[in-house]
């Protein structure tokens, strides 16, 4: 048994009751299975505001990243666009623990390409659903 992919479930289930419990205190503390967290997530914010139910679905998705990335498909960071460009040249930088934007025009100041945390990706990705879900009804 691989102990830091245990250390990272952990943590994930933590971050997710957490946040959960702060935004639904009436929540309570999770006790099921695992692999039943992000619906307890799901579960306990489906009351709240738009936006907190982004918040958590936000969080959700960047775990799905994480895990991603941690088993070694790294390709996940190409189904997203750029946040400063919108191309959809994105690739993940393990050094930096971050996706770049290849596109050589998308610089800063001082001629470094872009780059993203997982939050970023994570927050556009669900803000692009939703806006999507809302325009369709």
């Amino acid at each position: 048994m691989n102990l830091g992919v245990v250390d990272r479930i952990r943590a994930a289930v933590y971050e997710v009751e957490h946040h959960t419990r702060t935004v639904a205190p009436e929540a309570g503390p999770f006790t099921g299975p695992v692999e039943r967290v992000y619906d307890y997530c799901r579960q306990h914010t489906a009351h709240l505001e738009a936006e907190q139910q982004n918040a958590s679905e936000a969080i959700i998705y960047r775990q799905e990243l994480e895990h991603a990335i941690a088993a070694g498909d790294t390709t996940v960071v190409r189904k997203h666009p750029c946040p400063q460009c919108g191309c959809w040249g994105l690739y993940w930088r393990e050094a930096a623990q971050r996706a770049v934007c290849v596109n050589h025009y998308c610089t800063d100041d001082n001629g470094v390409s872009h780059m993203w945390e997982l939050k970023r990706l994570a927050q556009d990705h669900v803000a692009r659903k939703s806006a999507v879900a809302h325009s369709a009804t």
